[in-house]
């Protein structure tokens, strides 16, 4: 479970059930902290990546959502800031640990343009759940045997 705390204008704190910082809203961006290493960020930007777009064509139909690029996932340097690519297309911003703390690596999607603070809210939500298997010590989602029994 995500809770979404408003900090600001167009800027909120995500956190998890034990009330600890797991992510955050920042006018059209969505990011979350928490991912053990540049692995786990690549795993976590390709499905939150996925689950977007899915999403984006599910709320504003065919073509709502960018086209799925197809190709090697890789980290791409832009000046100062690292990008996720899955072939040319950007998928989340790869932001480093500044010192040797696990679980420092974080990443950040951006969001359309027309997704305000509400849809940037519910968007969070649905891509905590797409990558929380990825983040340090997060709640693991129920397996489809476990839901079963």
């Amino acid at each position: 479970m995500l809770t979404v705390f408003d900090t600001g204008e167009s800027s909120f704190r995500l956190a998890n059930r034990h009330d600890e910082d797991v992510g955050w809203i920042r006018g059209n961006a969505v990011g979350f902290s928490g991912l053990p290493d540049e692995s786990a960020a690549m795993k976590a930007a390709l499905a939150g990546a996925d689950t977007l777009a899915a999403y984006l064509e599910r709320t504003g139909g065919p073509g709502s959502a960018p086209e799925r690029s197809r190709g090697r996932v890789k980290i791409v340097q832009d000046g100062a800031v690292e990008w996720v690519n899955r072939g040319p297309q950007s998928l989340a911003r790869l932001l480093r640990p500044t010192d040797d703390r696990p679980g420092a690596f974080a990443i950040e999607f951006i969001l359309p343009s027309h997704l305000k603070a509400g849809g940037a809210i519910g968007v969070s939500q649905i891509l905590h759940k797409a990558i929380s298997s990825e983040i340090s010590g997060s709640e693991q989602p129920a397996t489809m045997e476990a839901q079963a029994r």
